[in-house]
């Protein structure tokens, strides 16, 4: 059986257990403090909220290159045969950039495979677990790549926060949709579409986004036997709870995963407050 590695950027927030449990390396992004520059891995969000509620304003940066290129470089000379990379979405960030160009410094490029998967943060860590069970069930790197691509193709995201100039701030969203979403005191919905982030709908209430969200999951898995989802939430922990329990009365036997945690870079762009969901089709 070929030995396998997996290497994913830091917004990828895979719990530390299953980090160390699978040797995973990490390609940190960075949060920038005026001039000053901190590796995501190495802060926290405490961290973050504790400066923003003092007026800093952060940005963010993609891993440089060379970060990428040493990470491959080691794990292509420890012996893996197959170094699978698992990215944020390339119309968010340049992460996934900057590790093609380190994979294209390599000596032979072809040991590296890069995932875009498309998605940010709860979505990206939706398609590193289905790889980690791929690689541990022992299956070839022929059907890891095809099933893994395939998935992506049919993954969707969304999600809602307490206000948008967060996402407007850092370029993901524009300042005109964020000044309608939080002047007008609804709860907007943004959707990944085609990798980019995108204002879909705006409600009163949290039922009617919960409504909108099962309406949007219904049209997009038509056709499909098997619904795997992710939900997540920041200081939203009910309204996450409730959309949960209306997603497992309406698809019983789905998968469903809850995390609790957004890192730094994603709590820089989305703020405080808010909850999401990110699935796919089989």
């Amino acid at each position: 059986m070929k030995k396998y590695a997996i290497v994913i950027d830091s917004t990828v927030y895979l719990t530390k257990e299953v980090i160390k449990d699978n040797n995973i390396s990490i390609a940190s992004l960075n949060v920038v403090e005026s001039t000053t520059s901190h590796r995501e891995v190495d802060v926290d969000n405490d961290f973050i909220f504790a400066k923003q509620a003092k007026g800093v304003k952060f940005t963010t940066s993609q891993p440089a290159p060379g970060e990428f290129l040493d990470i491959f470089e080691k794990r292509i000379s420890e012996g893996y045969e197959k170094v699978f990379c698992v990215l944020l979405s390339s119309q968010i960030s340049g992460t996934f950039q900057s590790a093609e160009l380190a994979r294209n410094m390599l000596d032979d490029p072809e040991k590296v495979y890069l995932f875009d998967t498309k998605l940010a943060a709860y979505g990206s860590e939706m398609i590193a677990i289905e790889l980690i069970e791929m690689i541990n069930n022992g299956k070839d790197e022929e059907a890891i790549i095809e099933r893994i691509d395939r998935i992506i193709s049919t993954s969707k995201q969304m999600f809602t926060v307490e206000h948008l100039f967060s996402l407007a701030r850092g370029g993901r969203l524009s300042t005109a949709s964020a000044a309608i979403g939080t002047v007008l005191r609804v709860k907007p919905i943004i959707k990944v579409i085609k990798g980019k982030l995108e204002l879909i709908n705006k409600e009163r209430t949290y039922t009617k986004v919960h409504n909108y969200m099962l309406r949007n999951i219904e049209e997009d898995s038509k056709g499909y036997k098997n619904i795997t989802f992710y939900l997540t939430n920041t200081h939203s922990l009910d309204s996450a709870k409730n959309l949960e329990e209306l997603i497992k009365a309406k698809y019983p036997n789905s998968k469903i995963t809850f995390t609790s945690y957004l890192g730094p870079v994603f709590s820089i762009h989305v703020g405080y407050k808010g909850y999401g969901i990110s699935w796919f089709a089989e």
